[in-house]
């Protein structure tokens, strides 16, 4: 049916309609009626077997608001940022070598989901959780619970050589025997983002920490945070143990002596200090 014949059968419809029915409908109309096809049935049990004239004029601006939907639908589906699974790509590459499954990770900002979910689809009921570590603490274990009787899995760091120094990403690498049919629930370190906050952190002393070859037992507080300004760092606060408690200040003397340290972020670390013994 041509234009002008499908413009005729509308008039024969509908008088007063004009050349586009649709774009005769205002805008506080199309709202009205988009909130009430939303909200409830537009045609009752009771309305449907009706056909008298009242309910096809309204059917133009009904169908008028049901195209305005289908573009906010199809806009939807479209938006930036979907987190569909498989619009990211694999968080995990699978590799047979032997008797063993190499197990790489390939989106080191995937979340857990993700890594369980390709898990599973491997037939494997293994957990993972990845948190930010210290270079130290770069592949270890925060926490590792295997079922009973379950074979250990060997965590490796990939690329080789990538902690030295860390960098971002510096993930592991797991090598799971062919015939694993255990659980475990892994939480493992990987390298930190600039400026983000540890969640596990390795020794202070430890390769690529903060005071990386100092053997700061025992030296005052002033000398050591003298050694990490010259390195970048800077220290926001102090943990001070007096009786049985251990209290946060923001400044300590000098003098103290430190007696322990851990790094916060790549930029900040907190000192364990107390006074020097007389």
């Amino acid at each position: 049916m041509s234009k002008p014949d499908t413009l005729d059968l509308l008039r024969q419809l509908d008088p007063t309609s004009g050349d586009d029915p649709a774009g005769a409908v205002s805008e506080t109309t199309r709202t009205e009626l988009l909130s009430s096809i939303t909200a409830s049935d537009p045609f009752p049990a009771r309305a449907r077997t009706r056909r008298s004239r009242p309910v096809v004029r309204r059917l133009v601006p009904v169908l008028a608001a049901a195209a305005v939907i289908a573009a906010v639908a199809v806009t939807v589906v479209q938006l930036p940022g979907d987190s569909r699974q498989e619009a990211l790509g694999p968080a995990l590459s699978f590799t047979t070598e032997g008797k063993f499954l190499k197990v790489r990770i390939v989106d080191p900002e995937a979340d857990s989901a993700r890594f369980n979910q390709e898990f599973k689809d491997h037939g494997l009921d293994i957990k993972l959780r990845l948190v930010p570590s210290s270079p130290s603490a770069v592949g270890r274990h925060l926490a590792a619970v295997f079922s009973p009787g379950a074979k250990n899995i060997e965590t490796t760091l990939y690329p080789a050589g990538c902690d030295a120094p860390p960098t971002y990403p510096c993930v592991p690498e797991f090598t799971i025997p062919l015939d694993y049919k255990g659980q475990a629930e892994l939480a493992i370190g990987r390298a930190a983002k600039p400026g983000e906050k540890y969640t596990l952190a390795g020794q202070i002393d430890g390769k690529g920490e903060p005071l990386q070859g100092v053997k700061y037992g025992g030296m005052t507080v002033g000398a050591v945070v003298k050694i990490l300004e010259q390195r970048g760092y800077t220290v926001p606060e102090y943990r001070v143990t007096t009786g049985r408690q251990t209290e946060t200040r923001m400044a300590v003397p000098p003098t103290w002596i430190v007696g322990g340290a851990f790094a916060l972020n790549s930029k900040q670390v907190v000192l364990f200090a107390a006074p020097p013994k007389r």
